[in-house]
């Protein structure tokens, strides 16, 4: 009995590794394609071409704020246009403008009104596929626009005459922005 009892347990050995083999393998398997499936990227992901532009605002008033806005080409060919501000509080909407001309232009028509930033969050996000002239706006013109984007302390009264915070951008990129002097207002309708 004794060597049937090791007979039969040497046998078993090797169907155990078998199956464990196979096991493994398809195991691996799924491992490997459910990786697949899921490269790292997110549904939102897939909404932009993963081609943007930055640009700086500077600190245009006494308040001191200043960051960034961002361009992004979403899938659709809509442009995302984000700012974000630094310095910016409380439970304040400040107007965001588009502009044609750099930030010194005296009454500079507006391009697009962009959603307010709200102070709170310092944030605005706006999507924009036409200008206020009815040119269609691509990321491809964005490097060519003639253009600045100012954001203003309010939008009634003495603060729409404050802008908080400024950038050229496009081909006005490289127009240094620093102080006030520099910014016009914006033409008043």
């Amino acid at each position: 009995m004794l060597k049937n009892s090791y007979f039969y347990e040497r046998k078993k050995k090797p169907c155990v590794i078998i199956v464990m083999k196979y096991f493994t393998l398809l195991f691996s398997l799924l491992i490997a394609s459910l990786l697949a499936c899921n490269d790292g990227s997110s549904a939102a992901d897939d909404e932009y071409t993963g081609r943007e532009l930055v640009y700086d605002l500077f600190q245009t008033s006494e308040f001191p704020t200043s960051g960034n806005v961002t361009f992004r080409e979403r899938t659709g060919g809509e442009i995302e246009v984000s700012v974000t501000l630094d310095g910016t509080e409380g439970d304040i909407y400040h107007p965001v403008h588009l502009h044609f001309g750099d930030l010194d232009v005296p009454d500079a028509e507006i391009a697009f009104l962009l959603n307010d930033l709200l102070g709170e969050t310092g944030t605005s996000s706006t999507l924009v596929s036409q200008l206020s002239d009815e040119t269609i706006f691509t990321f491809d013109m964005i490097d060519k626009f003639d253009g600045s984007v100012k954001v203003h302390l309010g939008s009634t009264g003495e603060a729409r005459d404050v802008v908080l915070a400024g950038g050229n951008i496009g081909i006005n990129k490289n127009i240094s922005t620093t102080g006030r002097k520099k910014v016009s207002v914006c033409k008043s309708e």
